[in-house]
């Protein structure tokens, strides 16, 4: 960004400590997880190799399973240490109006609103993104869990397993798609903050960005903090650059065509 006006410390070290290891751990999962699944295919045959050999990688993934559980644990941790210390906070549970702003925002996009919806600290998309990971992790960790230790759950049906399988690998691929396609774009890929927002590494967002993304925020702190008002405005060098965004178009094009071509076939075998 070519001007940074005054920085805000949007997320703590705690939470970004639990961002880092939610992070790692499913993006590990993913790199090991499908090729366990699709162990014949030739693509798999590489990545089997870099972790050198079947038992490593599979190893790995329950390593990085128990990550995800920490993670998850952690969070639970703080959330509820926040609640003694802080007490209760309903910024990040969804509300009528974010069912109103998802439509506005619709509306905006398809360009019959002139102006994006006003948000507060939690945009509708950051709240639904939010409670997918939640879903996510129960899902994955309950599945992976029975895969795990099958003998634990000896009282079930056969076919109780072959479920929870098909269960377990699905969620896996709206996971992937979820984060390469949607949230990577919004916080690495998008014009306003390529290559990457840094609020994921040090906290940090700028006034400016903060007015522009979170307008109702914004107007919160700086009743609060007049100071904020004199900021100086800034653009990404990159937010109307052509070549960036036909590049991206390109990118996420292909991303798109690999997806259909490789692992929907599977996707769909794996149901069908």
């Amino acid at each position: 960004m070519s001007k940074i006006g005054a920085s805000i410390i949007r997320f703590s070290l705690q939470q970004r400590l639990q961002h880092g290891l939610l992070a790692l751990s499913v993006l590990m999962l993913i790199l090991t997880g499908f090729p366990i699944k699709y162990s014949t295919e030739a693509w798999a045959a590489y990545v089997i190799k870099l972790f050198g050999g079947f038992a490593n990688l599979f190893l790995f993934h329950k390593i990085f399973a128990v990550l995800m559980i920490v993670s998850a644990a952690y969070h639970i941790v703080w959330l509820i240490w926040t609640f003694i210390k802080r007490g209760p906070s309903w910024e990040m549970i969804p509300t009528f109006q974010d069912f109103k702003d998802a439509i506005d925002h619709g509306k905006y996009l398809l360009g019959i609103n002139k102006n994006p919806p006003q948000y507060g600290r939690y945009s509708y998309l950051e709240k639904f993104e939010y409670f997918a990971v939640i879903w996510g992790v129960i899902v994955m960790g309950f599945s992976g869990l029975l895969l795990w230790f099958p003998g634990m759950f000896y009282w079930l049906p056969r076919w109780a397993f072959g479920v929870t399988r098909v269960i377990h690998s699905n969620e896996a691929f709206v996971c992937m798609l979820a984060v390469f396609v949607g949230h990577f774009f919004h916080v690495h890929f998008n014009p306003k903050v390529f290559p990457s927002s840094m609020v994921w590494w040090n906290g940090k967002i700028s006034a400016a960005h903060l007015k522009e993304e979170h307008p109702m925020e914004y107007q919160q702190l700086i009743a609060s903090n007049p100071e904020l008002r004199k900021i100086e405005e800034y653009e990404s060098r990159w937010y109307r650059s052509k070549p960036l965004i036909y590049a991206e178009l390109v990118v996420f094009l292909g991303l798109f065509v690999y997806l259909l071509y490789t692992f929907i076939p599977l996707f769909l075998q794996g149901i069908i």
